[in-house]
């Protein structure tokens, strides 16, 4: 999986067709998923309208909704439940979900809390849930473990990957 790079007008509106034809040119030369609002898209930048819009016209564009990784951070649990439920109805199963960031030091309790919440607030079996810990950036880090083995919560730390981006 690659990360999405958001382009952006001089505006400082999202450039769609940019961003569009960057997916399609990660998939043409071999990436197999790629991973849109993520840290390298700019998420935490975009209003939750400017994401949605975007996912919709990736997706409009022909990508599979099945290649699609869809970061989902938010501090607010109302605002990642509605990417998530979004995310859902255009065909993306997986979100890609930031611990509540703003909050520093959470216990593994309170992760687990805001996690669970998530996942029952969805209430949708296709959901699959990525956690994304990246400690230098959202400045919290999800511990190893979590308080209950049985949760629904995929643990996955995603390892960085070099690439070279051409210029469109």
């Amino acid at each position: 999986m690659a990360p999405v790079v958001t382009a952006f007008d001089r505006n400082g509106g999202i450039d769609f067709e940019r961003t569009i034809t960057h997916c399609h040119w990660l998939l043409e030369h071999g990436c197999n998923g790629l991973v849109v609002f993520g840290t390298t898209s700019e998420a935490n930048s975009l209003s939750l309208g400017e994401r949605e819009r975007l996912l919709e016209a990736i997706v409009g564009s022909g990508i599979s909704p099945a290649q699609l990784l869809v970061g989902n951070g938010s501090c607010a649990l109302p605002d990642a439940v509605e990417l998530a439920a979004h995310a859902l109805r255009v065909g993306c199963a997986d979100v890609l979900m930031l611990p509540p960031f703003y909050y520093k030091a959470v216990s593994a309790d309170g992760l687990f809390a805001f996690f669970a919440k998530f996942i029952d607030r969805v209430a949708d079996p296709r959901l699959g849930v990525y956690l994304y810990h990246i400690p230098p950036v959202a400045q919290v880090g999800i511990p190893p473990a979590l308080p209950d083995p049985d949760a629904r919560v995929l643990m996955r730390e995603l390892e960085a990957l070099e690439f070279k981006l051409p210029r469109f």
